[in-house]
């Protein structure tokens, strides 16, 4: 699917190091955690750009 670029505000997203958490059940709670915001952002309209 090709992006297209909404008329709201645009967020870039950094993802990495420590925001990712040390242990597997650790990242696991902290990127869904992430995801359930990052939807949020994208439900009121704000373009979303994920980055490593």
């Amino acid at each position: 699917m090709p992006y297209m670029k909404g008329a709201g505000p645009s967020v870039v997203i950094a993802l990495g190091g420590n925001a990712l958490g040390n242990t597997p059940q650790e990242q696991l709670e902290l990127v869904k955690n992430t995801a359930r915001h990052i939807v949020d952002m994208v439900a009121e309209g704000i373009n979303v750009i994920v980055t490593h």
